[in-house]
């Protein structure tokens, strides 16, 4: 095969797997909001007299993807997981008011990469707190879709929040390109069969990130040519 016709082939296997979307994060990855989140938990729950660490907070819905029901019940407590779930998002809603602020690179991201690629978010947060961020941040007009907890039945480590955004956009999962901070995402995203970039966190830094594409320490280092050559 001449050098021409095999310089073709690579150009045409390359054009195959072309990134398309770009998926994001909404929490720790865009947003600055894990802090809100931990704090709005731990004053609904004080509310009835249980006291919740950072710590614990962290363990159980930063990496382990769990839920305010799961919480409540791995530790036979007696009370209503639906109205902690209810004070806790009134009370989160007026942190984000007051307090949400973007990740270091995250406004200026989107803003380079909305022109070039199709943008979607995919978070498990529910539709009322990741609405409440967009607006206070007012970055709900970059993306082409927006997926949350209600839009699947099973949030991540899971990969369904990820095949839903292709699904709705008509990509392939290969076609696009997850960014994420925390290990759930990662390996969400690797189970539906997409390239990540994982940004850490102080929350984050030290989750097992192996299933990642790639690993950079801030949005502000992610270039067209790193997403070109991913």
């Amino acid at each position: 095969m001449c050098w021409e016709a095999y310089s073709a082939d690579l150009a045409a296997d390359k054009a195959l797997f072309l990134i398309t979307t770009l998926i994001f994060d909404l929490d720790g990855l865009l947003a600055d909001t894990e802090k809100l989140h931990c704090r709005a938990y731990q004053d609904a729950l004080a509310m009835h007299g249980f006291c919740l660490t950072d710590q614990v907070y962290a363990e159980h819905w930063i990496l382990r993807g769990g839920s305010i029901s799961e919480f409540i019940s791995a530790r036979g407590l007696d009370i209503d997981p639906e109205e902690i779930r209810i004070t806790k998002a009134e009370r989160y809603e007026s942190l984000v008011i007051s307090s949400a602020e973007p990740m270091p690179g995250a406004l200026s991201i989107l803003a380079k990469m909305v022109d070039w690629k199709r943008l979607a978010l995919a978070t498990s947060s529910y539709e009322d707190a990741a609405y409440a961020v967009l607006k206070a941040l007012d970055i709900g007009s970059y993306f082409s879709c927006i997926a949350t907890r209600s839009s699947v039945v099973r949030i991540k480590p899971f990969p369904d929040l990820f095949f839903y955004v292709a699904r709705l956009l008509g990509e392939e999962p290969e076609d696009c390109l997850v960014f994420e901070d925390s290990e759930k995402g990662v390996i969400a995203a690797h189970a539906a069969g997409m390239k990540c970039i994982a940004v850490p966190n102080t929350h984050t830094f030290d989750h097992d990130f192996s299933k990642a594409t790639v690993v950079v320490p801030s949005l502000e280092g992610v270039t067209r040519e790193l997403i070109e050559n991913i």
